[in-house]
C-alpha cells in the first residue's frame, strides 16, 4: 500500500474513532475496537443457544482496519493475508473477553456482535453467521467494506469484480458467555501458541 494513502487513512481513522464512540480494547496491539450498543434486527440465535432479541445490550465489533492495514502492508499473497488476520483474530479475543467481563454492565450485556465481509473460517472460533437486510445503512456499509478490502487486499480489485453484485457482507456474532468461557480462561495457552 502507498505510504501516504497510509498516512492519510490514519487521520482519517482518528476522526472515525471518535465520531463513533468505539473504544480500543489494547491500542496498537488488538485487531478490535467496540461500542455498547441497543441490538436492532431478527432475533439471533448463537451456537449455546443463546439468543440476541432486538433492544438487548451488545458489544457491537468493529475489526480496526487501518491497523490490520500498517500490519499487512507489505503482504501480497492472498494465503498469507487470510492466514495473518485469523491469528491476530485469535490472540485477540482473549483480550476481548477479559475487556468484556470487566465492564460494570457486563451482567446486561447478551454478546458480541459484528458486521463484516471477512466471515469465512470464523465458526471454528464459535461465532455464528447470518445474512443482514439491504437497508440503507447495509448498503452504505458494503460500499465502504468493498473500499477497505480493494485498499488492503492484496487482489482486492481482481477479489471484488470476482463476487461481481453478490452481498458477502454477513452478520457475525457470539453470546457473552461462549465468548468469556471458551477465551477468557485460555487466554495463556492461546498467547503461547501463537
Amino acid at each position: 500500500m502507498n505510504t501516504s494513502l497510509l498516512m492519510l487513512w490514519g487521520y482519517w481513522d482518528e476522526i472515525y474513532q471518535r465520531c463513533t464512540r468505539l473504544t480500543y480494547i489494547e491500542k496498537g496491539k488488538n485487531i478490535f475496537r467496540v461500542v455498547v450498543l441497543r441490538y436492532r434486527g431478527e432475533p439471533l440465535v448463537t451456537t449455546d443457544n443463546c439468543i440476541i432479541h432486538d433492544g438487548d445490550l451488545i458489544l457491537k465489533l468493529h475489526i480496526h482496519n487501518y491497523y490490520f492495514a500498517t500490519l499487512s502492508k507489505e503482504v501480497k499473497d492472498e494465503l498469507r493475508m487470510a492466514l495473518l488476520l485469523r491469528r491476530h483474530i485469535l490472540q485477540s479475543l482473549p483480550k476481548l473477553a477479559t475487556f468484556l467481563n470487566s465492564m460494570e454492565n457486563k451482567d446486561q450485556i447478551k454478546g458480541i456482535v459484528g458486521t463484516t465481509m471477512l466471515h469465512k473460517g470464523v465458526t471454528p472460533l464459535g461465532f455464528s453467521i447470518s445474512d443482514v437486510p439491504m437497508t440503507r445503512f447495509f448498503r452504505y456499509k458494503r460500499w465502504y467494506l468493498r473500499l477497505m478490502l480493494r485498499i488492503v487486499h492484496p487482489n482486492g480489485k481482481r477479489r471484488l469484480q470476482s463476487w461481481n453484485h453478490e452481498m458477502p457482507l454477513k452478520r457475525v456474532y457470539m453470546s457473552k458467555d461462549l465468548l468469556v468461557n471458551r477465551y477468557a480462561e485460555s487466554k495463556q495457552s492461546l498467547g503461547e501458541s501463537y
